[in-house]
């Protein structure tokens, strides 16, 4: 079977079972036969939409590590938490393992992917830089599970319910930006495949030849 004729199927990635890919409505979604769950959709102006989230991602992400999430007060001493003096206190203490793996996945690599995103849905608009787009879809599907900020806010707010019984939060800015940040990474990561990427970027480059 050539590689064109493997393109006319896709595995469901639950259950693993082959399906051949149909051409849909828009709106609609195809339904894995075997277990239901959804295995592609109809996106409709996918790249545009995409690409608009994306910049407003990287802009909650930079409000995110900028600003203070939280304000914890205890018995009248007031400590602001936010990401940057989060990662210096644990490399202070020495924790030099923990601090280089928490930058990565909480900063590094969500930041990485995002501009990665950005560059090839841009070039991808433009029908420019067909090599630098595949590489870039390549990097941001090999890195994009080593992203953790939901973890992160998970644990955070995990924390916040331990925190209330003996002390005072005020949430800030950046507790707002997460919120923001969280919803539209499950719109870009759990919505979309990357598979409708890579059908975007072979209908377009097919065109551009």
């Amino acid at each position: 079977m050539t590689d064109s004729e493997l393109d006319n199927f896709i595995i469901c990635k639950k259950c693993h079972t082959l399906h051949r890919k149909i051409k849909l409505h828009k709106g609609t979604k195809a339904l894995c036969k075997q277990c239901d769950s959804v295995i592609y959709r109809h996106h409709h102006n996918l790249i545009d939409n995409t690409l608009a989230i994306s910049w407003v991602l990287l802009i909650a992400l930079i409000i995110g590590f900028s600003f203070s999430i939280m304000s914890i007060n205890i018995n009248g001493i007031s400590q602001e938490l936010n990401l940057p003096s989060l990662i210096i206190v644990i490399f202070n203490n020495e924790y030099y393992l923990v601090g280089i793996m928490l930058s990565f996945l909480i900063f590094i690599f969500p930041v990485t992917i995002l501009l990665s995103l950005i560059t090839l849905l841009t070039l991808m608009k433009l029908k420019k830089g067909k090599y630098l787009v595949k590489r870039l879809l390549i990097l941001v599907a090999q890195i994009a599970p080593w992203s953790m900020l939901d973890i992160f806010f998970i644990s955070l707010l995990v924390a916040m319910v331990k925190l209330f019984a003996f002390a005072q939060l005020e949430l800030g800015v950046a507790f707002g930006a997460f919120v923001l940040i969280m919803t539209l990474d499950i719109f870009i990561f759990k919505r979309i495949n990357f598979s409708d990427l890579w059908e975007e970027y072979n209908n377009i480059y097919k065109e551009s030849r």
